[in-house]
């Protein structure tokens, strides 16, 4: 019974031992799997925490970045701000000096307008009191030359009026007052040596022929009786006859009067009063053809000069300004 049963134990054994076997292999897998997992564990925690070490460093340099830009970042802010008050206060002393140096401009275009009207007013009494054209075509070309160098558009009107005028007073017929007024001078002068109507002529000194009979008294008393005689009665032809002789009174007095009126004249001349001016020189005319001798060559030549007078323009038309002067009131804003 012995022998047969061992053999039937075998067997069971075999694989209890297998199974044994199995189970420590099962058991060191399980061992090994296990100390495999602790193993990635660890190093799982190795890497985490080398990780955490690594983002705890990160954040710390992300706060320490942080904290730098924010600083960064408020000094910025105060740099910008200080920037933009700066900038405004650059603006607001922008705006001042804009407005300071439009002020200025404007100041200098007023100062600029007010001495080409002061010019302009000095031209116009040129040509009112002297008219003297040629002043006044000075005193437009010299406020043209300055307004051209300022090359400013708002006097462009101005100084378009400013070369009409100049153009239109170049066209104007000279009137030489000094001239006229130097020839009612020398006419002035020379009303003494005009000859009257009424003048009697020259006694001519008698005659005394020396015959052979002088010795005879009767004769000689004769003839002197009788060249007497002739002398006391002359017989003269008068272009106006229906004239009264003058006395030397008279005389005088005519020529005072003819004076003053070649001086009344003149006068008118300086003020450019053609009227007067004619009126006179033509009084003065008549006076020298009716009072005084028209054939004696002083006569002659003061009726002669006195119809050049005559002739001779004395006032300016359309010799005035007013249009310029017009211009540049419009120009400084004032009328």
């Amino acid at each position: 019974m012995t022998e047969d049963l061992a053999p039937v134990h075998r067997p069971h054994a075999a694989i209890a031992w297998a199974a044994l076997a199995l189970a420590a292999l099962a058991l060191l897998a399980t061992l090994g799997f296990a100390w495999h997992n602790h193993d990635r564990g660890q190093q799982l925690e190795l890497q985490l925490a080398r990780r955490i070490g690594d983002f705890d460093a990160a954040s710390r340099e992300a706060r320490t970045a942080a904290k730098a830009a924010n600083e960064a970042l408020i000094d910025l802010q105060t740099r910008l701000l200080t920037l933009e008050t700066r900038a405004s206060e650059t603006q607001s002393q922008q705006l001042a000096l804009t407005a300071m140096y439009q002020e200025l401009a404007r100041s200098q275009d007023e100062r600029v307008a007010a001495d080409v009207e002061q010019t302009l007013l000095l031209a116009q009494q040129q040509l009112q009191l002297a008219g003297n054209v040629r002043a006044a075509l000075i005193g437009l070309e010299a406020a043209e030359t300055r307004l051209a160098q300022l090359n400013k558009p708002q006097f462009a009107s101005l100084r378009n009026t400013l070369a009409k005028d100049m153009a239109r007073l170049k066209l104007l017929p000279a009137a030489d007052i000094e001239g006229n007024s130097a020839r009612l001078e020398v006419l002035i002068q020379g009303v003494e040596r005009l000859k009257p109507e009424s003048d009697t002529e020259p006694r001519l000194p008698a005659t005394r022929s020396i015959g052979i009979d002088t010795v005879d008294t009767l004769a000689k008393f004769s003839k002197e009786a009788w060249n007497e005689f002739k002398d006391l009665v002359r017989i003269r032809r008068l272009d106006h006859p229906e004239l009264p002789l003058l006395t030397p009174s008279q005389n005088y007095f005519l020529r005072q009067n003819l004076k003053l009126r070649l001086l009344a004249a003149r006068l008118a001349l300086l003020q450019r009063d053609e009227t007067s001016f004619r009126t006179d020189i033509t009084a003065a005319r008549d006076w020298t053809n009716r009072y005084f001798n028209r054939q004696d060559e002083a006569s002659k030549s003061f009726i002669v000069s006195l119809e050049e007078l005559l002739r001779a323009p004395v006032a300016l038309k359309d010799a005035q300004i007013s249009a310029s002067l017009q211009a540049v009131r419009l120009a400084r804003g004032t009328h």
